[in-house]
């Protein structure tokens, strides 16, 4: 996917403390890389225009009040879904809905909270009351934080595993029912931490890793019905989480940035296309795949 040459700022910024590092973050995950610059897609034509792959399908997007989950929602909208929008953050979630239909889409909101069972399936539930249906659920919802080992506590790594594994797994088993009917497609978000481990997100990284075996072994049990499950595994990426992602105190914070290849980081539409592209019937032969976009990291080390 091409870049223009629009570029961003750099996202390095003096260090800031942060009353709750684990908050809910929606889409917002990748690597701290203050280092790298980003650069945007051009305006000249959105993304998905083009390409109604997903015309009369429903799509449940997990995350999707900024980052990846908001761009996710926007393109499958614009590809002909109709989406059911999850996230904490109501008014972020608001927005992406309301953007949605001004260019013609359909959209509902639901409020969600990723780490109490009874959210993920109400959220579930609220997409089969309102259209009948399920064909495409993107788990995209998630949060992210550096921390040294002995800054782990048993409280901080179970909310990890919660938000990050627990969720979409809940996720998944409440609308599985529903996507065999359709045959339809779940993409989880996973991590390049879920393959090459990066110092100090021992928590993060579990998590992630966790969700290459969910979506493995899913991918296998429910071939026979026609659902296939993939994972992309992100690497960094200009989110909003990198706004306030910080190394612990006293680390380099160049120090991942110094192993990425490619000197710019990726953005949230170009994961919004390829989860657009694993939803659509062109994906149709892939399934149990964990796709790395990365910018070339896990080559270089």
């Amino acid at each position: 996917m091409g870049l223009s040459s629009s570029t961003c700022t750099r996202l390095a910024k003096s260090s800031r403390t942060r009353p709750d590092r684990t908050a809910h973050l929606g889409a917002r995950m990748s690597l701290s890389l203050p280092a790298l610059r980003c650069e945007s897609i051009g305006a000249k034509r959105r993304a998905g225009d083009d390409m109604q792959r997903l015309i009369g399908r429903v799509a449940l997007v997990t995350g999707g009040a900024s980052g990846m989950g908001k761009q996710t929602a926007l393109r499958l909208a614009r590809e002909g879904a109709r989406v059911v929008i999850g996230d904490i953050d109501e008014v972020g979630a608001k927005e992406t809905t309301e953007q949605i239909r001004e260019e013609g889409g359909e959209a509902t909101l639901r409020p969600y909270d990723a780490s109490l069972e009874t959210s993920c399936v109400e959220l579930v539930s609220s997409a089969i009351e309102k259209y009948g249906q399920l064909d495409v659920v993107a788990n995209i919802a998630g949060i992210s934080a550096f921390y040294r080992l002995d800054e782990i506590s048993t409280e901080i790594f179970e909310r990890f595993l919660s938000v990050n594994l627990t969720s979409p797994l809940i996720i998944c088993r409440e609308a599985m029912p529903h996507l065999k009917r359709t045959r339809g497609s779940i993409v989880n978000i996973a991590s390049v931490n879920a393959r090459v481990c990066a110092p100090y997100h021992a928590a993060y990284g579990a998590s992630k890793a966790g969700i290459l075996a969910l979506t493995k072994s899913l991918a296998i049990e429910f071939a026979a019905d026609g659902v296939r499950v993939n994972a992309i595994c992100p690497g960094g990426f200009d989110t909003p989480m990198n706004e306030d992602h910080r190394m612990p105190k006293g680390i380099d914070e160049g120090l991942l940035a110094r192993l990425y290849p490619l000197d710019e980081m990726g953005n949230a539409e170009q994961i919004a296309g390829l989860i657009a592209y694993l939803a659509s019937d062109e994906a149709s032969y892939i399934s149990g795949e964990d796709i790395v976009i990365d910018g070339g990291l896990r080559s270089a080390l």
